[in-house]
């Protein structure tokens, strides 16, 4: 179970930092691919970014370190948390209609993943 999770942290990590990024660096085109990225300001994008960045450094670092590692589980519920958000704002911003444009498929799922590594580092740590 351990590996599976190291797993499926690094893909949300590496998932979660590539997106935030280019959101933040790419935001002008971003904005005209996506139309919901638009429907925030620039300044608000850089702020969900930072966050994701936070939490994917959170998933990691704690077990490479091995230092607070029960800082593993909080990244990981918050980054899900965060990722529901986004969710509905795709949601929102769409309607419930699955297009090429529209993100909610990929952010449902990092969510999901998300919460999947958050109870299961719960789980380890008290089994």
């Amino acid at each position: 179970m351990n590996i599976l999770l190291w797993a499926v942290q690094i893909v949300v990590a590496l998932f979660s930092m590539a997106g935030s990024a280019y959101r933040i660096s790419n935001y002008a085109m971003a904005s005209q691919q996506v139309a919901s990225v638009g429907a925030l300001p620039y300044a608000a994008w850089v702020a969900v970014g930072a966050f994701e960045i936070a939490c994917s450094l959170g998933l990691i670092l704690p077990g490479i370190f091995k230092m607070k590692r029960g800082w593993t589980p909080v990244a990981a519920w918050a980054l899900a948390v965060e990722m529901l958000l986004v969710t509905g704002l795709h949601f929102w911003y769409f309607g419930f209609q699955m297009t090429a444009q529209n993100p909610a498929l990929w952010t449902l799922g990092l969510a999901a993943l998300s919460a999947f590594v958050g109870y299961g580092r719960q789980a380890w740590k008290r089994a």
